[in-house]
């Protein structure tokens, strides 16, 4: 079964996966059938899964379909992707009102898992930064809350980053 197949919201079955391509796969699947909102964790948006045109695309459509459409990121350490001009914090720079990246205070700095949840339904995550061994799930509405609540609690701790506000010539 091809990651497009399996249905936001409606597939329960869990799904490993172990490569940079897998991953990149099932975020941009997750993406492309959000409608609300997606919640992404990451050390340093890895480039592999956060900086593909597709899943951009599908991001910009899901945040400008609906007035509360709304993407939120944490990522720990943005210097390199703002010094190489990744696409998101481009996209979170246009679209302010509905896609924003914040950096987690310092007492969350050793948290280095990565996990995307959309619409509270759908998830994907990540151990290890530094792997793309992990797991996700298209409809597990109960890990997804433990997800958010966690991200949520860390978000409202969060500030915004000066790397982000640079802008690079």
């Amino acid at each position: 079964m091809a990651y497009t197949d399996y249905t936001l919201g409606e597939h329960r079955e869990l799904i490993g996966f172990g490569t940079a391509d897998e991953n990149r796969q099932i975020a941009r699947s997750l993406a492309e059938q959000a409608r609300r909102t997606i919640h992404i964790f990451t050390t340093d948006l890895d480039p592999a899964v956060f900086n593909q045109a597709d899943f951009i695309e599908a991001i910009a459509r899901m945040a400008r379909s609906h007035s509360r459409a709304r993407v939120t990121v944490l990522v720990q350490d943005s210097a390199r992707a703002v010094n190489r001009g990744h696409r998101l914090v481009e996209l979170a720079r246009r679209l302010s009102s509905r896609v924003e990246i914040r950096k987690p205070v310092a007492e969350y700095s050793d948290l280095k898992e990565t996990f995307m949840v959309a619409d509270g339904r759908g998830y994907f995550h990540r151990i290890r930064p530094d792997r793309y061994e992990g797991q996700a799930r298209f409809h597990d509405p109960l890990q997804c809350r433990e997800y958010v609540h966690r991200f949520d609690e860390i978000w409202q701790r969060s500030h915004g980053d000066r790397e982000l506000r640079r802008v690079h010539l």
